[in-house]
């Protein structure tokens, strides 16, 4: 079955200005998703939404293809879902699955994409996430907190929970395309997953992550 990928990259960003063009180990975040989705071998199409014309071009030198998006599906209100949608009524993709890589999660390798293709097959959807072994509170309107994974009164050693529980890492979703176009969601059906490592699952939201994100890569490959 093939698989259409599809990279939104818009040209704005609240949290850090120009976002998609920032560095992580010396390339911009655009070039790092397609150039992942690249050498893994697993798209028979790589398209990127953008409506900017620096991203456009970085977009076409990295191989590839590209969907010019609308001032209206640029805006921080639009979901990723309907840029998606464009993306799919625009290529006229009605078959197969539709892998959807986000720029944020710099850290994604070719091997990630490849064990999701091959972790998921025969599921309707999937993501990729990562072990958590975090206790989660909740406040509730009155300021007080509440354990919303575990009980606070049965105190238990982090490795003698037997739940096993995965913090979605931003990085790549696949779905089948003919569920998407009915369900309008990246989430439908049997859901599958795999597992990237916690140190790769860094997501870039602030000037914070960047910096961090490039203190792990140059970490990580001062080893190879």
């Amino acid at each position: 079955m093939s698989i259409t990928c599809v990279i939104p990259a818009r040209g704005g960003s609240k949290g850090i200005p120009r976002k998609n063009l920032q560095h992580v180990g010396g390339l911009p975040l655009i070039d790092r998703a397609i150039l992942a989705v690249v050498q893994s071998g697993v798209a028979s199409a790589i398209f990127v939404s953008t409506e900017d014309s620096e991203i456009a071009s970085r977009a076409i030198a990295c191989g590839a293809e590209l969907i010019q998006r609308p001032e209206s599906l640029a805006t921080d209100e639009i979901s990723s879902e309907n840029v998606l949608l464009h993306a799919l009524e625009t290529t006229g993709v009605q078959e197969g699955r539709l892998l959807f890589v986000q720029t944020t999660t710099p850290l994604l390798e070719p091997d990630d994409l490849r064990s999701l293709v091959s972790a998921t097959e025969g599921f309707d959807s999937s993501l990729t996430v990562t072990e958590s072994h975090t206790f989660v509170w909740r406040e509730s309107n009155d300021g007080r907190l509440s354990g919303v994974n575990h009980d606070p009164l049965v105190r238990q050693r982090r490795q003698d929970i037997s739940k096993r529980e995965y913090l979605e890492n931003g990085a790549a979703y696949l779905m089948s395309v003919n569920g998407f176009l009915r369900m309008r969601h990246r989430f439908f059906g049997r859901i599958g997953y795999s597992v990237m490592p916690r140190i790769r699952s860094i997501e870039i939201d602030s000037p914070e992550d960047l910096l961090l994100a490039n203190q792990i890569y140059a970490t990580l490959n001062s080893h190879r």
